[in-house]
């Protein structure tokens, strides 16, 4: 067998919920009281009327016409959009002869009798008539910001830049149509030579701000122009109290980076008005000048969070339309939810990813009832332009900038390609590109249960369902979940009656039975809700086949008590079984009794801050734990964990799945099967808490069968409710306190460690970099402390030592200030340590937060007033006096706070000697700040992102989802990462993301590239290249893959 292929898993899930006061969950931050974050955006076209609009001009204005209609107005007739135009400036009398642009149409509130006269202003426009003579990018957008913000005009209005055609009160000189237009309440001036602008924001009305600039070709700003444009930059930067606006934004070609109009695109995205623009390359230049354009217009989109589109105009401006629609459809949309992101390893590329991007998906009930929408989708990468980003299955970029989630008119892979009524019961979703999305499946965007695996799944009511004997230790081998079952009692399932037995059974099995769709069909169709929430489960993607001829399958869990394996091929079946469908699920009768509470869907869930009455209870959680797996040339084994859905752990052999796709079977069973006592535990696994940490396998010399290594797993020993409390109320008897070690193929006991605290999070394993078996594993836990296990002592790896004579080594204490003096409430870790080894040294990096306590101090007031940091560890195994020469700073022979150099999160770059001094480096997060992924390390660079609680306050304007934001800094020094200005950037969206992914994946053009997920602002599922390679190698443990070449 040659050498094995790693692949790292995704860390731990994503934005997610929460539960009763006594049971902190983060699905807390779902459920708290609402900000005023509704109202309609306002949204300021500005169209190019220059000289280039006349190939255009037709299909442009039809495009525009075509797109206001189209606009969603109000039930009660209320506005969903807020629209105005803005045009470049006409001069000649009775004109000013200042350049720049003027407020056609103010913003205004887009009702149905609004919309009949916006129309008809935009068909009365001339191409000659309203032509202008002086496009002027960089002093529009600066006329654009003053008008949203309320400035005295420059270029449409005042003393020095009155237009004729500005939307002034009082405006009698246009044509009908503009003078129907002035005649509206809303005026963008009070009169002809007016100061200041009326700005269309208010601070009663929550809704964004955004441009939409639609070009058609390059305009000609002048020297004199771009130094007026950036005087007033500056003079409004210091006004925000915003430093470095005028600093040039390179772009290639670099034909236009003079123009300022990306400059103050960024300004104004980072001003108190926060305005979003998207641009529209409108017959796109390819020559001359054009590149340069084009280029200015994709970092006008980039550097405000927008997006760029190029499109014709040819079709009668139907393609116009359709980005117009996108556009608008982002606009509308508001934030949702998704879980962890996981890629498929290469069977023929050893290191590299196919290019298949998985998300498990989820929203919360709005009425805190305890069945959620769930699904699996996938995407891809690719480039645009000179960008990695995420593609959806129609090669368009999948990702909204504005809210960090999937595009409203995305399609993903396994999602129909023609509009259908299937939702027609329960329309919902924003594509105002194809109508009639919002009862169809197609697109799916960024409605959970819409497209994706839920479709397949409700597409056939034939289906492979098992489970195993209620009897934890009879759970030996696998049985039909059905009703001919006799295991799964009535008293098993709480139904009343055997008739609800059989109904309770087959709605588990996805059937119809309560008419959710309110057709004639029940039992003979699927239910638009057959797929549950998947919030925390870590998926997993194998490929059975080839990369030529993929035969992917993708194991994950949901909190419907299922554990699932997907067909996740784009297109091919698998046996017969098409893309996306389900070749078999799992229901842990652990379970059972939570299937009636799913489908009455009545009894609330209990959050923290909930008033709790008898009828409330916590979220019941089935898998909801990361899934990990061993493959060899013989074999393919999954391990199922369960999180807060129980403490037990599942193994399954799939090594046939792409022959007999519908006959799995289970391997064994350990832990215990209660969570309130330790009654019919498996032998050993009495301290075993809720199954969070995700059993990694490994092989050493050390256990061996017939003279080759076997593989054994190691695991953390879970999560204990006590750390729910807040201080926490753990002590000597918390569940968790363990590693694990057990043979992976029969689940027996080889080893237990005895911790601190819990140890919820991973376990990092250091492979040997010539023979791929493995040298050491590092631990944290919820103290803040962090171990090294070793071979037969500290200092020596695993090498030919029996597991049963590994020692483990606590090499840090880190959750107080001060080890000796100790603390109430103190750092935790949640996550694995990302490990980089440079000179024999190994390099441990990993942040403290409890991601489970996401509110601010009004509810969990000790873990808000923690100070968390970021850490990076030097450990050197080899050197015996490593740890012992830190007992004068820590009092006894670990790394401490003393021991580490402390960086301010906005400091400069340490000083080399200052680094050389210590042992490693700790950065200060902001107050309240914590770390909520684990950390990546990409050629140097090391991303993780953080959340910062937002106290809420009923009427405000902000998200009560908190502050997120994304780190990429330089593992050796937190230097900023090459080709940033800043540590950290805010993540559009707020929330808790999902752990960064990284690797290589071959595109589908053959290029193979690196790539990041979750390692940008815009969003954790938008996918980069990473920042250029650096010295210093990594080791690539968390999961083994041996696969014979």
């Amino acid at each position: 067998m040659k050498n094995g292929m790693l692949l790292r898993t995704v860390a731990a899930a994503s934005l997610i919920l929460g539960l009763q006061g006594a049971r902190a969950e983060d699905i807390d931050l779902f459920v708290q009281p609402a900000s005023s974050t509704s109202g309609a955006p306002n949204v300021l076209i500005l169209l190019d009327n220059t000289a280039n609009w006349n190939t255009a001009f037709t299909n442009e204005i039809a495009a525009l016409v075509a797109t206001v209609n189209s606009l969603p107005v109000n039930a009660d007739g209320t506005a969903v959009f807020r629209v105005g135009l803005m045009l470049f400036t006409e001069t000649g009398n009775p004109n000013s002869n200042q350049d720049g642009g003027y407020v056609r149409a103010a913003v205004r509130d887009l009702t149905e009798d609004n919309k009949t006269k916006y129309m008809a202003l935009l068909n009365s426009l001339h191409i000659l008539d309203d032509k202008s003579n002086g496009g002027k990018a960089g002093k529009t957008m600066a006329e654009a910001f003053y008008y949203f913000n309320g400035d005295p005009p420059k270029t449409g209005g005042g003393a020095s830049g009155y237009k004729v055609k500005t939307d002034y009160t009082g405006n009698t000189s246009g044509t009908a149509a503009s003078n129907a237009i002035y005649a509206l309440p809303g005026n963008a001036i009070g009169s002809f030579k007016g100061t200041p602008y009326n700005s269309p924001v208010s601070d009663e009305n929550c809704g964004r701000n955004y441009i939409i600039y639609i070009s058609n070709g390059a305009v000609q700003d002048n020297n004199a122009d771009n130094t007026t444009a950036t005087s007033w930059l500056t003079t409004a930067a210091t006004a925000e109290g915003i430093s470095g606006a005028s600093t040039t934004i390179p772009i290639s070609p670099s034909g236009s980076q003079s123009n300022v109009a990306d400059e103050w695109a960024r300004f104004m995205h980072r001003s108190s008005r926060t305005i979003t623009t998207y641009t529209v390359d409108v017959d796109k230049v390819t020559t001359g000048q054009g590149p340069g354009w084009t280029a200015l217009l994709k970092s006008i989109a980039g550097v405000s969070s927008g997006r760029y589109f190029d499109v014709s105009s040819g079709s009668g401006g139907a393609v116009i339309a359709d980005a117009l629609g996108r556009i608008f459809s982002e606009i509308q949309a508001v934030n949702s939810v998704f879980a962890s992101v996981s890629l498929p390893v290469s069977v023929n590329t050893q290191g590299t990813y196919l290019n298949q991007v998985y998300v498990g998906v989820f929203r919360p009930d709005q009425d805190a009832l305890p069945r959620w929408a769930g699904n699996l989708k996938q995407y891809r990468l690719g480039i645009v332009g000179d960008m990695l980003r995420t593609l959806d299955a129609d090669a368009q970029s999948a990702i909204n900038p504005g809210t960090g989630f999937i595009s409203e008119c995305a399609r993903s892979y396994w999602t129909p390609t023609a509009v259908d009524t299937y939702w027609a019961f329960k329309p919902q979703g924003g594509c105002l590109a194809v109508a009639n999305s919002d009862i169809s499946n197609y697109p799916d965007g960024n409605v959970v249960e819409k497209g994706g695996q839920a479709y397949r799944l409700r597409s056939t009511t034939t289906r492979t369902v098992k489970t195993c004997s209620p009897i934890f230790a009879s759970c030996t081998s696998l049985t039909d979940f059905n009703t001919a079952n006799a295991a799964i009692t009535d008293a098993l399932l709480g139904a009343a009656s055997a008739s609800e037995g059989d109904a309770l059974i087959n709605w588990q099995r996805g059937l119809d039975v309560d008419n959710e769709d309110l057709d004639a069909a029940t039992t003979t169709e699927m239910r638009p809700s057959a797929h549950g929430d998947v919030v925390h489960s870590r998926p997993i993607a194998i490929n059975f086949g080839t990369d030529a001829s993929p035969e992917v399958v993708v194991f994950y869990g949901g909190n419907d008590g299922v554990l699932r394996a997907v067909n996740g091929n784009r297109a091919n079946a698998i046996a017969t079984l098409p893309a996306g469908n389900e070749l078999w699920s799992f229901v842990a009768p652990e379970f059972y009794g939570q299937i009636k509470r799913l489908r009455d869907n009545t009894m609330p869930i209990s959050f923290t801050g909930s008033v709790e009455p008898p009828t409330r209870a916590p979220k019941p959680y089935g898998f909801d734990g990361p899934i990990t797996a061993y493959s060899d040339a013989n074999d393919t084994w999954i391990f199922a964990s369960m999180r807060r859905g129980g403490r037990f752990l599942y193994a399954f052999d799939v090594t046939d799945i792409a022959t007999t796709p519908s006959s799995p079977t289970l391997k064994w069973k350990r832990g215990c099967p209660n969570q309130g006592n330790d009654t019919d535990c498996s032998s050993g696994w009495d301290g075993i808490g809720q199954t969070w940490s995700a059993p990694q396998s490994l092989k050493t010399n050390g256990y061996q069968s017939a003279g080759s290594p076997v593989p054994m797993l190691i695991m953390g020993g879970g999560y204990d409710p006590c750390e729910d409390g807040d201080p926490h109320t753990c002590d000597s008897s918390a569940k968790g306190r363990y590693v694990y070690v057990l043979d992976a193929d029969t689940g027996g006991l080889l080893k237990t460690f005895t911790t601190e605290r819990p140890v919820v999070g991973d376990l990092f394993i250091v492979p040997d970099g010539s023979t791929g078996l493995a040298k050491y594993a590092y631990a944290a836990d919820m103290g803040g402390n962090v171990y090294r296990i070793s071979g037969s002592s500290a200092n020596l790896p695993f090498a030919a030592t029996a597991p049963a004579d590994w020692t483990m080594t606590k090499i840090a204490s880190l959750g107080c200030d001060s080890p000796s003096l100790g603390c109430t409430s103190n750092r935790k870790f949640m996550f694995t340590p990302d490990v980089v080894e440079k000179d024999g040294v190994y390099h441990l990096l990993l942040g403290s937060g409890d991601r489970e306590k996401p509110l601010g101090d009004a509810y969990f007031d000790d873990a808000y007033g923690v100070d968390n940091h970021f850490f990076m560890l030097k450990d050197n195994p080899a050197e015996a006096d490593w740890l012992t020469d830190e007992t004068a700073n820590c009092g006894d022979a670990y790394l401490c706070l003393a021991s580490l150099l402390e960086i301010a999160y906005d400091a400069a770059d340490p000083d080399a000697s200052d680094l050389a001094a210590m042992k490693g480096w700790y950065l200060n997060l902001r107050d309240h700040e914590q770390a909520v992924t684990s950390a990546i390390t990409v050629f140097g660079t090391t991303t993780f992102s953080t959340h910062t609680p937002t106290v809420p306050v009923e009427g405000s304007c902000t998200s009560n989802l908190g502050t997120a934001r994304v780190y990429n800094v330089r593992f050796a020094n937190a230097a900023i990462a090459p080709g940033a200005t800043n540590r950290d950037q805010e993540i559009s969206g707020g929330g808790l993301p999902p752990s960064p992914v990284a690797g290589m994946v071959e595109l589908d053009n053959g290029q193979v590239v690196p790539f990041v997920i979750g390692a940008v602002a815009d969003s954790p599922l938008e996918s980069a290249l990473p920042p250029a390679p650096s010295t210093g190698t990594q080791p690539k443990a968390v999961t083994y893959w041996f696969i014979e070449k």
